[in-house]
């Protein structure tokens, strides 16, 4: 805490982070947790809410209010979210898996399966294909696929329903 308070210049405004800090850190860690999952990362949140706060303790006209109260949750919420959604759009390895280069099982059964999909897709003729990685490689709902190829919700829903009975033939083929 003291090294926040050397950020801060007013006497006052420290006296309002003191109190901040000793009355929501636990709330804002347990906010952060909620979000993250690891104790480290939320620690890491709390730290950067604080900092956040320290920029606008001018504008808190009283700390121990609901207002300030809902402020500090939502700003750590948000910061939490932010890191969260960092974390997942990057594929975390651990040290240690990389440092030995050696993948784990799951994962080599993983890439197996998903080489087999990647070529049962890539079996299918063009329009197929298209739906099926609209739909479920980028998550695109059956309205906004209607709209980017410009045709009829009906006319999507039997072309992907095509396409994944052309899929489960070909699969069942090749012995999957």
């Amino acid at each position: 805490m003291l090294i926040f308070l050397t950020m801060i210049d007013a006497s006052e405004g420290k006296q309002k982070f003191e109190i901040l800090y000793e009355r929501y850190r636990k709330l804002m860690y347990y906010t952060a947790n909620n979000v993250l999952g690891d104790t480290r990362d939320s620690e890491d949140i709390v730290h950067d809410a604080f900092l956040k706060v320290i920029e606008i303790i001018d504008k808190i006209d009283d700390p121990e209010s609901p207002q300030t109260k809902a402020l500090l949750v939502t700003i750590t919420e948000n910061k939490a979210i932010d890191l969260y959604r960092r974390r997942r759009s990057k594929k975390m390895v651990s040290f240690e898996e990389e440092y030995i280069g050696v993948p784990e099982p799951s994962d080599i059964e993983q890439v197996e399966e998903s080489s087999r999909l990647v070529k049962a897709i890539a079996s299918l003729s063009g329009k197929y294909r298209e739906v099926l990685l609209l739909k479920y490689a980028q998550g695109y709902s059956m309205e906004e696929i209607a709209g980017m190829l410009s045709l009829s919700m009906e006319n999507v829903k039997k072309t992907i329903q095509r396409a994944r009975k052309k899929l489960g033939d070909y699969l069942e083929r090749e012995g999957e």
